[in-house]
This record gives structure tokens, C-alpha cells and sequence, in this order.
């Protein structure tokens, strides 16, 4: 298992466009093979926001990590547009015994 995050700040006249794309981020991301879809915005940081998800292969990762960052209008939303839209991928951490 992997997990995702991904991480932007939105342009503050372009919040409610995104807001509306992100409402159905879940299911989109779910036909991709996404699980436990969350998001979050800053507490201290208003407009930055966070997704995190599961995901089972390298492969599911990859396919949405290149969906997300071709989906130009999600993009426009972002200040400095896809460039700044940072995706991460993470497997558990294996300790020495």
C-alpha cells in the first residue's frame, strides 16, 4: 500500500471554482483506485490545501499523479498553476530489527 499526498495553495478569486471541482475529487479518484480519500485546508495557512489517499500499485499512483496534473482546469485554480501542484507517494517505513 502506498499513500498519496498531494499538495497546492488556490488562487483566492478562483476558491469557489476549485471547491466545486474538489466536491467530486473522491469518486474520480476512486475509479483510478483511490481509497480514503481526504482533504484538508490550513489552519494557519488559509487556501493551502491537502489530499492524501490510499492506493494498492505503483502503477494507480503514476496514472494519478499524471491525471491530476493534465486536469488544466483544476490547474488554473492553483497559484503557480501545475508546476505547484506537488504529488507524493509514501510506502510504510521498514525498520532494521
Amino acid at each position: 500500500m502506498l499513500t498519496v499526498f498531494i499538495e497546492y495553495k488556490l488562487q483566492p478569486e478562483k476558491r469557489e471554482q476549485a471547491l466545486r471541482l474538489l466536491a467530486s475529487m473522491a469518486s474520480r479518484l476512486a475509479a483510478w483506485g483511490a481509497r480514503e480519500y481526504r482533504s484538508f485546508e490550513g489552519l494557519d495557512q488559509p487556501g493551502l490545501f491537502v489530499e492524501t489517499f490510499d492506493v494498492s500499485t505503483v502503477h494507480e499512483y503514476e496514472q494519478i499523479k499524471a491525471h491530476r496534473l493534465a486536469d488544466q482546469q483544476f490547474c488554473d485554480c492553483i497559484t503557480g498553476g501545475a508546476a505547484k501542484l506537488h504529488v507524493w507517494a509514501f510506502r510504510p517505513a521498514e525498520y532494521p530489527k
